[in-house]
């Protein structure tokens, strides 16, 4: 019969960085899959420099939005990107039975949104908070949420005419200063 053998391996502070440090070497190693990854908590090890080199890798990809578990990443392009954000992306995302498995976009964020507060069972009031540094886009994506309920308030009613729909969607995007200022006011 077989004798199990037994090893003892003592970790210190410094074999656990080495072998962290494989982990990042390894893990950057893999740059043509560094864009692929939808979701920065499946980057393993998560580190700061695995997740920039990731969102880096997407940015030049033209992926612009990534989750990090359930807060969403968004990386200004600093150029109009029309297609991302036209009425089919919108309709798409509306229409789709479970959004989270979507790619990732901030229309998701809207929709979960949307399906919490008109939800049949118990509908749940909303926030959702934009946050990051100056010139990040805050703006822009202020605007794309307040766009999105806009349209997809006036769809969900068919006698709704193109002519109620812009004139829901100006009223929503023309309280968007006025957000702005209280936003301000609270700095």
């Amino acid at each position: 019969q077989g004798q199990e053998s037994s090893k003892m391996i003592r970790l210190s502070p410094q074999s656990l960085n080495d072998s962290l440090d494989e982990d990042v070497r390894l893990f950057l190693t893999d740059e043509d899959h560094l864009h692929t990854y939808d979701d920065l908590t499946k980057v393993n090890p998560v580190t700061p420099s695995t997740v920039l080199k990731c969102l880096q890798a997407r940015y030049t990809a033209k992926v612009f939005y990534t989750h990090a578990g359930c807060t969403l990443v968004a990386l200004n392009p600093f150029q109009p990107i029309p297609y991302l954000y036209s009425l089919d992306v919108m309709r798409e995302y509306h229409c789709t039975p479970q959004p989270q498995e979507s790619k990732p976009h901030i229309f998701i964020v809207a929709e979960e949104a949307y399906r919490n507060v008109k939800g049949q069972l118990e509908p749940v009031n909303q926030s959702l908070v934009v946050s990051g540094e100056s010139g990040a886009g805050k703006t822009w994506t202020s605007r794309c949420l307040m766009k999105y309920y806009a349209t997809v308030a006036a769809s969900s009613s068919v006698a709704k005419s193109q002519n109620t729909v812009e004139r829901i969607e100006r009223r929503v995007l023309d309280s968007n200063p006025i957000m702005e200022v209280c936003t301000n006011l609270s700095k």
